[in-house]
């Protein structure tokens, strides 16, 4: 089994949706109204079918992709398909986490990722709801520091039986549980189940905790189960620090390529991730009309309904998504959780600590350039302010005015690279 493939069986545990139909629907982006001189490129994106990786439909449906000259040719993917389909290039670009192509590295050394936009921290032990256990949050809530709470939180497994699947990815958030706990195995008896009959286990009290995927915490969730410890409660009591194995319990999601696009397609990528970001904002700031057309297009392709507090649950608790503002600390903040090498480098130091490669491991930087692409992005925000500031208002044409609200709007809409061009045209304009 190659590497590609051993994490695709591992990492399809922590996405969203256990089920896959109708995984070949797809289609074109939406018209828009915002007049714009930009040639459309025909860019084919790759969508796997989890809450996490199909928000670019947000895009689609709002027509934002096309004011920014980009004609989506879309559709959904199965997760161990992503990495032979941007390989071999029958797609261009595809919502696809980091830590595939970390884990992809020797068979796929080309694939880079070069937007990021979401926090996956969906592993968490539930409990029984009238089991009066007490979760982490009360126990923090009422004066406990966050290490005692953890451990206290977990002790309660003693002597229960804990139902979660044969997952190899959520082996490293159990066994990291257990280690915080101080208990060993033999103080609980493990249930080992398929995800969905671990739901079963805790309906019929044949379980009193479970963890398992994204779905089947979403489904226990909506039925009045408690969450008692999650990876994210973990992550917070970690150090910022690429060695924490708390951090290889969360990842980051977002867009990748291959090199040779990301070199060729360069303006074509500034773009791209200029929509993924307002995609983002728009998300932060008018979730439920976000919600309305995100939910209908995962429950088609998945094949299982998503109603709007379900997908309250995805934006606010297992995979909050976050804004190019909010982003600057993943990205210029060493300190901080979140910063990119230190959540990227602990599942890279997970992998590592695993024997995955047969040679020398992949640096970071050879496989995430998202860095790289926020910050030519933020010079072009800089730029753009600096040659509009430049244009005296009062003298310019009914033509120039045109044109200086386009270069607003591209600006608003985080497309800085046509917002840049523009803008820089006016400063000059109004020199003459």
């Amino acid at each position: 089994m190659s590497v590609a493939q051993l994490f695709c069986k591992v990492f399809i545990g922590i996405l969203i949706v256990a089920s896959l139909t109708g995984c070949s629907m797809g289609g074109a982006s939406g018209s828009t109204d915002l007049p714009s001189s930009l040639k459309l490129t025909k860019v084919r994106f790759g969508m796997l079918p989890y809450g996490d990786h199909t928000y670019a439909i947000i895009g689609v449906k709002k027509g934002w992709f096309k004011e920014a000259g980009i004609d989506l040719d879309y559709q959904c993917v199965k997760v161990e398909d992503v990495v032979p389909f941007l390989k071999g290039g029958s797609l261009d670009v595809a919502s696809v986490p980091p830590g595939i192509l970390l884990a992809s590295y020797e068979t796929a050394p080309n694939l880079v990722s070069f937007a990021l936009s979401d926090l996956f921290q969906g592993y968490c032990i539930m409990g029984q709801p009238d089991s009066h256990c007490k979760s982490y949050m009360e126990m923090v809530s009422t004066g406990a520091k966050p290490e005692e709470a953890i451990k206290k939180a977990a002790q309660q497994l003693r002597g229960k039986v804990f139902a979660y699947p044969a997952e190899a990815a959520i082996k490293p958030f159990i066994d990291l549980v257990v280690q915080k706990s101080g208990l060993q195995r033999r103080d609980f008896k493990s249930l080992v189940l398929d995800d969905a009959l671990t739901i079963n286990a805790m309906r019929n009290k044949q379980a009193d905790f479970q963890v398992g995927g994204a779905p089947s915490q979403i489904i226990l969730r909506r039925e009045g189960f408690k969450p008692i410890l999650s990876a994210i409660d973990l992550a917070k009591t970690a150090n910022p620090s690429p060695n924490s194995p708390e951090l290889a319990s969360i990842l980051e999601d977002g867009w990748g390529t291959t090199h040779e696009y990301f070199q060729k397609n360069h303006d074509t990528v500034l773009r791209l991730a200029g929509v993924n970001f307002r995609i983002m904002k728009f998300m932060h700031d008018h979730q439920p009309e976000a919600l309305a057309l995100h939910m209908p297009y995962l429950s088609q392709v998945t094949g299982q309904h998503f109603s709007d507090a379900e997908g309250k649950i995805i934006y606010e608790d297992l995979d909050p998504f976050y804004t190019f503002e909010e982003q600057r600390e993943w990205f210029h903040k060493p300190k901080s959780l979140y910063y990119f090498q230190n959540v990227n480098g602990a599942i890279l130091n997970n992998y590592i600590s695993q024997h995955i490669y047969q040679r020398t491991p992949p640096h970071l930087d050879t496989v995430l350039v998202a860095r790289d692409v926020y910050d030519e992005l933020d010079q072009l925000r800089k730029d753009t302010e600096e040659n509009l500031a430049k244009v005296d208002l009062n003298s310019l044409t009914e033509k120039e005015k045109a044109k200086y609200k386009i270069a607003k709007s591209y600006y608003d809409a985080y497309d800085f690279l046509d917002a840049d061009r523009i803008a820089r045209e006016l400063s000059l304009e109004s020199k003459k």
